[in-house]
């Protein structure tokens, strides 16, 4: 038996790795963020270091350079019975006892110092030496030979830096710890708000899909991007409610609209195969054609609705197109005695397409001379601002304006006559996808459709 879509959706969560949440956003973010801290903590921890440690052991080696260079000075002036003098005169007065230096003679005897022996190399040297407790202590040292032959030593005791530099490093790694933790608290805490959050968008949002379109996700006072996110997604869910319920709709009112036209076709086409009668054939053909026309005009607002259209806008004179349907009706209007006014302001131009915004001023002018009063007067009007069909026949009660808009509804009255009640559902599709903002008013009597124009049309360009 086949696995349904469900059931296998099911199988892939339940075999999901134990570690499935390592590929989560939450725990990238929360290890981010643990990196940061630790690359934090270490920039603080380096620059501490280089103000104390190495502060110390920088402060020692510049007291080994002066008293070198002093040294040096010595012995150029009195020769290595200076140097050996100046040595145990600086021993002497040495009270901490972190003051190291050898003079050597020529032949690599020690002559002065509390060293016991002498680096081979000249230069920076660091290393331990026995103290007389048996301990040993680090001792950084500078070597130099001196101009008559030998070679001279100074150095200075760093077993208080040493120290400082493991207090340190002790401290920072209890710091370190402690950050560590928080760090990855503090992480582990942001990321479950955000993985909880994503649940509970992934969660309404499965019910969405099981067909509960009335759900909709929570959104904070706080206006993050996940509060932004959720208003956005939930208006792409009205939005997908409105259609579905509109679609329902179109489905019914086909159903229910449809079923009387095509049951005159059966029973059209019963007389005609009974009787061969001409009559019955041509009124057979007729309700084919009438049917035809209330599909074509279903797949148009379709068309509209879906806003394929609106790639192909060009830029269009409005002006022109109310005037041409203006010149069209005016001979309808005539055969019921009614008087078709145009006032239509020139130049008045909109980005759109031109066929759509032709129909959509036909079927309000045609809607007006069909309900208008017999004798009475029609009005088209255009300016910069808004455009306005009126007529002064009785009009629609102010209950029924927003309903005449879907798809097949039409008034009692109305019903007897032609028509499949989809014009002031083109109307207003047309008008949507221009950026029309579309209005019935009472014209008192009669009925007003203003159109308001985006940012007024382009008047005189």
């Amino acid at each position: 038996m086949a696995e349904t879509g469900e059931g296998a959706g099911a199988r892939r969560q339940e075999a999901a790795p134990r570690w499935a949440f390592a590929r989560t956003t939450a725990f990238r973010l929360t290890l981010l963020h643990l990196l940061l801290t630790l690359a934090g903590t270490a920039l603080v921890g380096g620059v501490a270091w280089w103000v104390t440690a190495g502060f110390a052991a920088r402060q020692a080696a510049q007291e080994i350079e002066r008293g070198m260079g002093v040294l040096m000075r010595s012995g150029a002036a009195s020769g290595l019975r200076g140097v050996a003098l100046s040595i145990e005169a600086r021993l002497a007065a040495d009270r901490t006892g972190q003051e190291y230096y050898l003079l050597a003679g020529p032949d690599g005897q020690r002559l002065a110092g509390n060293l016991s022996a002498a680096p081979r190399a000249r230069g920076w040297h660091e290393g331990a030496i026995r103290l007389p407790d048996g301990g040993t202590a680090p001792v950084l040292m500078l070597a130099a030979p001196l101009p008559g032959g030998g070679a001279l030593v100074v150095g200075r005791d760093l077993s208080a830096a040493r120290a400082l530099e493991e207090r340190l490093l002790a401290v920072a790694g209890w710091v370190a710890g402690g950050v560590l933790a928080l760090g990855l608290a503090g992480g582990l805490l942001i990321g479950r708000g955000v993985a909880r959050r994503a649940a509970t968008m992934e969660a309404v949002l499965a019910a969405v899909q099981e067909g509960a379109l009335e759900r909709r996700l929570p959104v904070g006072a706080g206006g993050d991007e996940f509060d932004r996110l959720a208003a956005r997604i939930n208006a792409t869910l009205e939005r997908l409610q409105g259609l579905m319920g509109a679609l329902r709709n179109v489905t019914d009112d086909i159903a229910h609209d449809l079923r009387t036209p095509l049951t005159r076709l059966r029973q059209r086409l019963d007389e005609a195969a009974a009787g061969a009668d001409p009559e019955a054939i041509a009124a057979a053909q007729a309700e084919a054609d009438r049917l035809l026309d209330i599909f074509a005009a279903l797949l148009r607002i379709a068309q509209v609705e879906s806003g394929t259209r609106r790639a192909g806008f060009t830029r269009v004179d409005l002006s022109a197109v109310a005037e041409s349907v203006a010149e069209v009706y005016a001979p309808a209007a005539e055969e019921r005695g009614q008087t078709l006014h145009a006032r239509i302001a020139p130049g008045i131009c909109l980005p759109g397409d031109s066929a759509l915004l032709t129909q959509m001023l036909a079927n309000l002018v045609e809607n007006a001379v069909r309900h208008g009063r017999e004798g009475g007067r029609i009005l088209i009007e255009l300016s910069p601002g808004e455009l306005r069909v009126a007529d002064d026949g009785p009009g629609i009660p102010e209950a029924e304006r927003e309903r005449v808009f879907q798809r097949f509804y039409r008034l009692d009255e109305a019903r007897s006559g032609p028509g499949s009640g989809l014009g002031l559902a083109l109307v207003r599709a047309v008008a949507e996808l221009h950026g029309l903002r579309i209005a019935l008013e009472d014209a008192r009597p009669g009925l007003l459709v203003r159109l308001t124009l985006p940012d007024g049309g382009e008047a005189g360009r």
